[in-house]
């Protein structure tokens, strides 16, 4: 009988803990916590659809700079007969929630610059000309894609090496999508002064594009 009654005391025991184990408030709606963590992006890349790949290295001939054949006539140079075209910036950024302490909406935008330690030849600029952005269904809006500068960017005599120059700007939250997306590029070269200090030579210049962090 002794047995018996410890055993009806653990029972009660257990059953206590596990009546005590429910919340007692079960309804016909049930709710919990889901946290979703989103990072700001900023990430940018130069497609050449010309050769279907990342942008590498790019060759303008100054023997081909003449308006007809290679030096066809005496007198007549032509440096804008040198242009290359059907590169793509490629970007994606996501910004933050809030306007900054000024109460301004946070954007970004893209610079160029011809790299620290480039050489181009002298009294040229080697014009970046953008098109409006272009991007994917759904990818963002007209405004949030960013505005192109219309008359591009002069790098070299206007812009000197080492400096940014704007190129796009007022980026919100967008992914332009890859390859023949985002903003189309041509590059053409303009003389910028005498022709006297344009000299014989090979020059190599690294062109850089930002995008801007917030």
């Amino acid at each position: 009988m002794k047995n018996l009654k410890n055993y009806l005391v653990c029972a009660a025991v257990a059953g206590f803990q596990f009546v005590n184990a429910q919340d007692n408030n079960d309804t016909n709606i049930a709710s919990h916590i889901l946290n979703v963590d989103v990072p700001e992006v900023a990430l940018l890349d130069i497609f050449d659809a010309n050769t279907n790949t990342e942008a590498a290295a790019i060759l303008f001939d100054m023997s081909d700079a003449t308006v007809s054949g290679i030096n066809a006539e005496a007198g007549l140079y032509d440096f804008q007969a040198l242009s290359y075209t059907n590169l793509y910036l490629n970007y994606t950024s996501v910004v933050a929630g809030a306007s900054n302490a000024n109460g301004y909406d946070l954007t970004r935008k893209i610079n160029v610059r011809f790299e620290t330690g480039s050489t181009f030849p002298g009294n040229l600029d080697l014009r970046i000309t953008p098109d409006a952005p272009v991007i994917v269904t759904d990818g963002g809006t007209v405004d949030s894609a960013g505005t192109v500068v219309a008359t591009g960017v002069a790098l070299g005599k206007t812009v000197p090496v080492g400096t940014d120059a704007l190129l796009v700007d007022s980026i919100e939250s967008v992914y332009t999508g890859d390859d023949n997306q985002g903003v189309k590029l041509t590059y053409t070269v303009e003389q910028n002064g005498n022709f006297a200090s344009f000299k014989a030579g090979s020059y190599q210049s690294t062109i850089v594009y930002t995008l801007t962090d917030l």
